[in-house]
């Protein structure tokens, strides 16, 4: 009988965890989707993961900025509202307390050897305290030197830090009487806006002119390169650009094959070649008379084009 009932508690355990597994996976899926990110490999993980289970499932080193340097940025933006800033410090105090109180209880239970209770349910609250307790003791941490008016912050996983003006960064703060909708975001909101250009009925020119308004200001990085939208919207003009030169050249090109169309095919795969590269010097060409339209160099273009593809984002 009783190894029936701890089958049963088992079972009930285990669904109570699958369930919320399950919520989890789908949640994730969902972002993934809205996000648009490169999953490669992540589909179908190698089991030996499982293996080192509570290792694999520890903070990156990096992520550790999210869960340290977000809580103590944002409750720093809040020290000249005074109703917020109100909020802010309740809010510490109950959650401190909420954590105290729920540690002190399980530990006092487990110390007990109390044989009713639910090492899942036990497991899975002890990690959302600690995740609590790690925002909390981010909150309470301070750098010699720190005041209202400077906030120092270590980046972790990097031997670097950086110091925040907060006079400046609360200038930049307004606070509004209302609260704003918020909604998912998706893939879309992370792709460039392009404008599609009917070419029937331009001459070249005005093509070119149309291109020139929809690309706008030439914007770069840094380091020289083309932005990402700059870049997309130029790769993708030029592209259509060329399609538009090129009409002429492919119906004379299909005229040529099919002329060759099974009955020669050295000579059909001859005049195939010889298509591509026409077509192939009919784009560079194209895209040299955008490039002089906007004042960019072929060069700038593909280091730019270099810089991009090392980006897993695109």
């Amino acid at each position: 009988m009783l190894k029936k009932t701890a089958t049963q508690a088992l079972k009930a355990n285990s669904d109570k965890l699958k369930e919320r597994i399950d919520k989890m996976v789908v949640n994730c899926d969902e972002l993934v989707t809205a996000t648009g990110m490169p999953v490669s490999g992540a589909s179908n993980p190698p089991e030996s993961l499982l293996d080192n289970l509570i290792a694999e499932c520890d903070d990156h080193v990096f992520w550790l900025n999210f869960k340290k340097a977000a809580p103590m940025l944002f409750c720093a933006l809040m020290g000249h509202n005074a109703n917020i800033k109100q909020v802010r410090d309740m809010s510490f105090m109950e959650e401190l307390l909420k954590v105290k109180s729920l540690m002190g209880l399980m530990s006092a239970k487990l110390n007990k050897g109390d044989a009713n209770i639910d090492i899942i349910e036990y497991s899975m609250a002890t990690s959302m305290l600690e995740n609590k307790l790690s925002v909390l003791k981010a909150l309470n941490t301070t750098v010699e030197g720190d005041s209202d008016e400077k906030m120092t912050l270590n980046i972790q996983g990097t031997n670097k830090a950086m110091v925040i003006d907060l006079v400046k960064l609360k200038e930049c703060i307004t606070f509004l009487d209302n609260s704003v909708e918020e909604k998912n975001a998706s893939a879309e909101d992370y792709m460039t806006k392009i404008d599609n250009i009917d070419s029937t009925g331009l001459s070249e020119e005005d093509y070119i002119n149309k291109v020139a308004l929809a690309i706008g200001e030439i914007k770069k990085n840094d380091n020289k390169t083309l932005t990402k939208d700059t870049f997309i919207r130029i790769f993708k003009y030029t592209g259509d650009f060329a399609k538009m030169r090129s009409q002429a050249l492919k119906l004379e090109a299909q005229v040529e094959r099919i002329k060759w169309f099974n009955t020669n095919h050295h000579m059909y795969l001859e005049a195939l070649t010889k298509t591509i590269q026409e077509e192939e010097k009919a784009y560079e060409a194209s895209s040299q008379i955008i490039f002089d339209k906007l004042s960019i160099s072929p060069e700038s273009f593909e280091r730019s084009q270099q810089f991009l593809m090392q980006d897993p984002s695109l």
